[in-house]
This record gives structure tokens, sequence and C-alpha cells, in this order.
């Protein structure tokens, strides 16, 4: 598979923005591209071996249904082959996530491609960069700092950014990989550029286990959709992040127990994902 490569970022600015005060605002919009370190666009992510409910229930033709035996019964009218297999959820790809704007430098962070132990994944491309509008109203600058964030073993997925009037923040991002179901995860980082260790906000109980990782749901090959939900936002000396993960797990006997799929509640027939928001003081 052939991955796409950049080492440019665009930068946009909003002017004139004073005129909202008067009577006849007058905004103007200004772009450019600058040159960055390398990125490059984000492999897969996989997850650790679980129970698949959906998945399972797809692939059997033995459970006695009231419209004939096969939990699929449930699911389709047509019968599906039943060859599901655990997913490989969406990394997105290389576009820029959420950036902020702190102490004259506007940060954001980007999916990208990394080697970890000589294995590709699914880490974090972040950039800082000193903006700046020129004499003719212009946008400019260039990054002064930027690194990347990786987990061996693992993928760091969706990145969000925001950084504090103090100079520290926080990059938030699904981490999921051979150790971890899809879990919240975070880093700090600081105004010089320092970047601390990988933490778990909230632990995955199992996989992704939705439609969009099936076959017989959204064709072949299926794309595991992941990772609408990240963001991260200051709150005086906080701030509070967002992102996706996997907070429950059942097996097919549950998932077929009681109210069809919802495992005693605790997720909907066609997906299990949660949105795990969380406070931290940096």
């Amino acid at each position: 598979m052939a991955y796409c490569t950049a080492r440019r970022i665009g930068l946009w600015a909003v002017t004139n923005t004073a005129s909202l005060d008067s009577a006849t605002p007058d905004l103007g919009i200004t772009s450019r591209t600058i040159n960055s370190p390398t990125y490059v666009d984000p492999p897969k992510a996989n997850q650790k071996p679980g129970d698949i409910p959906l998945g399972e229930c797809i692939n059997d033709t033995t459970i006695l249904t009231p419209f004939g035996p096969g939990c699929w019964q449930f699911l389709f009218v047509s019968e599906p082959a039943h060859d599901e297999v655990e997913s490989h959820p969406d990394a997105n790809d290389t576009r820029m996530q959420q950036t902020w704007y702190a102490n004259g430098t506007l940060w954001g962070p980007a999916g990208t491609g990394v080697l970890v132990g000589g294995d590709l994944k699914a880490g974090v491309a972040w950039f800082a960069v000193s903006p700046k509008i020129n004499g003719n109203g212009k946008v400019g600058g260039q990054v002064k700092q930027s690194g990347y964030l990786a987990l061996a073993n693992n993928n760091l997925t969706y990145p969000a950014i925001a950084v504090g009037a103090s100079g520290r923040g926080v990059i938030a991002f699904s981490v999921l990989g051979g150790d971890h179901y899809p879990s919240a995860g975070y880093a700090p980082i600081d105004a010089t550029g320092f970047v601390g260790m990988v933490h778990v906000a909230a632990e995955g109980l199992g996989p992704t286990d939705g439609f969009t990782s099936y076959k017989a749901e959204v064709g072949d090959p299926p794309r595991t959709r992941w990772g609408d939900y990240g963001a991260a936002v200051t709150d005086g000396a906080s701030i509070w992040i967002a992102s996706e993960y996997i907070g429950q797990t059942c097996t097919l006997t549950q998932y077929v127990t009681g109210a069809f799929g919802s495992c005693g509640g605790t997720r909907t027939s066609l997906g299990n994902w949660d949105t795990r928001i969380s406070k931290l003081a940096p």
C-alpha cells in the first residue's frame, strides 16, 4: 500500500476582526502553506482480540430465533456470508485536527504513520507555529517546534490539542493496539515542546464492535469509523479532553439475552462506542 507523504501545512487567518465591533463588519481571510516536518497517512489501527458479539451474530448459524436458525436472522432478510473478523479501526488521514492558539503560538496535531520498534503504527505529528500578519494583511509564519508521539505496540489516533495561558497543555487521542482495547488517552505538552508520557484516562473494556466493521453491513472492505468526537479545550487552569473509547464488553450469549443487542443496556445492537470526557490539571 502506498502512503501519501507531506512536508507542508496550511496556515489560515481571519483579519480585520476589529470591524466586528462596528455596524459594518468587513472581515478578510488570508492563507498560505508553510514548510513542516514530514508526516504520512497513518495505517489502520489494530486492537486486542476480544468478544465481538455483533460480528459473531452475523457469523452464527445455530442459535434458534423466531425466524429460523442463526443469530443473523435478527439482522438480515437475506443470509450473509459468515466470515466476519475483528476489525482494524480507521486512524483518519493527514488532515489537521483541532488547532489551538495560546501566547502567540498556534498549535495543531495531525495523524501520521510512525515506525515504532520496526512496526508501522498510527501516531501523532504535532506542530507549534509562530504566525504573523505582514504589512499587506497577508498571513505568514513558520513551524518553530514540532515532534512525533507514538506508543510501542499500539496506535494513537484522532489527536486534539489545547494549551493554557501557563504554557502547559494536553494532546488527547484514542489508544488501541496490542496492549489496549480502544481507550481514551492523553499526553502532557509544554511551551518548550516537551511531551510527557502517554497516560490512559479511561481503559477500554473490549474491541470496537459496530456495524461499520463488517462486510455484511457496509460492503467489502469495511471501514471501521472511529474518532468523531476527539476534542480538547481550556477552562481556566484546567483542560477538558474528549476521546472515543469502548466502555463495555459482552459475549454473544449476553448479546441475545433480554433486549436484543443491548447487553444489559450497555450498548446498542449495531454499536458499542463511548465518548470519555476528562478534566485534567496539566
